[in-house]
């Protein structure tokens, strides 16, 4: 009897899959806009634009500082990570940090016009003053999260102007 209703159970899950399929359903999948690209990126020489470099060549893109026939200009106007102390007590002693990160950019592309965006985000941090070396390594790795998903944010933007053109 068992065999007879798994027999069933993969007839009913073969059906439900090729109903899926046929309806056209698929997964996400991850947008490709910001890979394997020309971009021209207009910024100032810092330490969180050099990390946004960084992100864009792992994702195979050409950086130029002028380009002829870029496939995306990439100009940002505003990047930055302010930090913000919080403490409680009769000390007052440091217990935690607020990291805030902003990006302001704009975007060119032969599709679109030009598009103006910023992406925001946060992150609070605990403050130890006996482990100062281990919280500046995590400031850094936010710094680096804080790149990516701003990137993620950028894509997912371009993507969804370039599919209101559309």
């Amino acid at each position: 009897m068992s065999r007879i209703l798994s027999i069933k159970d993969l007839i009913l899950i073969s059906v439900f899959f090729i109903f899926l399929n046929g309806c056209g359903y698929e997964l996400r999948s991850q947008s490709k806009i910001l890979s394997n690209q020309t971009i021209e990126l207009i910024s100032k020489d810092s330490e969180l634009n050099k990390e946004l470099e960084r992100q864009l060549k792992l994702m195979n893109n050409n950086l130029q500082k002028i380009s002829i026939e870029p496939d995306l200009v990439l100009k940002i106007t505003d990047h930055k990570i302010e930090r913000y102390v919080g403490s409680i007590g009769l000390g007052a002693r440091t217990t935690q940090v607020r990291l805030d990160y902003l990006i302001k950019y704009e975007a060119t592309t032969d599709d679109l016009d030009q598009i103006n965006n910023e992406f925001s985000d946060s992150r609070y941090i605990d403050f130890n003053q006996s482990n100062l070396l281990a919280f500046e390594k995590e400031v850094e790795i936010t710094s680096e999260n804080f790149v990516k998903r701003a990137l993620k944010n950028m894509e997912f933007f371009l993507a969804s102007q370039n599919n209101e053109i559309k």
